[in-house]
């Protein structure tokens, strides 16, 4: 056979092949198309460092993911603990005058998070408002000081009154002690660890030995924020939800392509579930109210959230807020600043807002005493798709 008839013959053999490629090709294609999810979902519940934690993500394969989540709490705890003497942030708040302390990179992203919406705020988000609620018994000592307060008077309706009267008297004093700008932040500025083979080194100093910080306000969903990265990151998983405390936050789906729901029970003083689809741009869900952590002076029933701005226990009639937003981190944050706004301002700083893409759901009590219920346009939008 001459070279000639032997190029005509494999010209017409891949023609023939080419010609059933496309005729079987998009069969094919049709018949990967609709086959369904094969994907399994899977579930880690746990609780680690006083936290509940819980995943639900669904792959073609149970990767192993709790021992990694695990990790992140501790490495957190390491860097946010109260009491932990070793921790970055004890170490911090105990720091003699004009002194600084090397941070790591969770004190870095908390700073830098807490820094923008304090900012965004006008305060009305300030971790170092931990500086005044300790006054009022919140804190790792509990209630122990105020409760020996006075404790020679008898008639306890005096001994309430003058309790009061002390814990205002010393708020007022704490004027110039708080604000989280008061807070600087040095050295590399990138994070901690090696780079490049260079040790990174950072630190925070304060000149105010009074001030101290509190990073509960937004731990949990950073934590949530730092779960979703190692799932979509290092595990290469699409879909899946976090909640970390009650924080969550989304990516992608369920098995059959529909948006995760999460269902709130028992919002204040309203029976049953509150129903909201995580999805898009608002992935993300944080939630904060003022009445499941109090504490009793008298009659007076102080909560937990305070205005650092005011110097007080927050009394504006807000009684549950929602934000839902793209950052865990954020979201937290923003549900605290929108509790301590109260319903107008709240309502003012969701709408016209131009620095942040947030929408929220809250619950307040009205001049009359009635509760009432306020939902952003966006999410009101979001909530009507079908």
């Amino acid at each position: 056979m001459n070279k000639k008839l032997l190029i005509i013959v494999f010209l017409s053999v891949f023609a023939v092949v080419f010609a059933l490629w496309f005729l079987v090709f998009p069969t094919f294609l049709d018949l990967v198309k609709d086959q369904p999810d094969q994907s399994k979902v899977f579930e880690v519940k746990s609780k680690i460092n006083g936290i509940d934690y819980y995943v639900k993500y669904h792959d073609s394969t149970q990767l192993d993911i709790k021992k990694g989540i695990d990790s992140i709490f501790n490495a957190v705890d390491a860097c946010v603990n109260l009491t932990n003497k070793n921790s970055v942030l004890y170490r911090f708040n105990h720091a003699p005058l004009d002194s600084c302390v090397d941070i790591d990179g969770a004190f870095l992203d908390l700073f830098f998070n807490a820094d923008e919406v304090y900012e965004c705020t006008d305060s009305a988000f300030d971790p170092s408002v931990y500086t005044l609620s300790r006054v009022w018994g919140f804190g790792p000592e509990g209630t122990s000081e105020i409760d020996n307060l006075y404790l020679t008077i008898s008639d306890q309706a005096i001994r309430d009154s003058m309790i009061l009267n002390y814990v205002d008297s010393v708020s007022m004093e704490l004027e110039g002690h708080t604000g989280f700008n008061k807070i600087t932040i040095g050295g590399d500025v990138l994070n901690t660890g090696k780079i490049d083979g260079l040790e990174q080194v950072n630190w925070a100093c304060k000149t105010d030995t009074l001030l101290q910080v509190d990073f509960s306000a937004v731990v949990k969903g950073y934590i949530a924020d730092k779960i979703y990265d190692y799932l979509f990151y290092k595990k290469k998983i699409r879909n899946f939800m976090i909640s970390v405390g009650g924080q969550i936050v989304t990516e992608g789906g369920k098995p059959d392509g529909s948006p995760w729901v999460v269902e709130v029970a028992n919002l204040f003083n309203k029976k049953g579930n509150t129903t909201f689809q995580l999805k898009d741009e608002f992935s993300t869900m944080a939630i904060r109210d003022n009445y499941s952590s109090t504490r009793k002076i008298g009659k007076e029933i102080i909560s937990q959230t305070f205005d650092p701005r005011k110097y007080l226990p927050v009394d504006n009639g807000m009684r549950t807020v929602i934000v839902f937003g793209q950052e865990g981190t954020k979201a937290e944050a923003f549900a605290t600043a929108l509790m301590v706004m109260g319903p107008d301002e709240a309502r003012d700083f969701v709408e016209v807002n131009p620095m942040e893409t947030i929408e929220a759901y809250f619950l307040y009590e009205d001049d009359k005493g009635k509760i009432v219920s306020y939902v952003s346009p966006g999410l009101a939008d979001i909530m009507n798709k079908k």
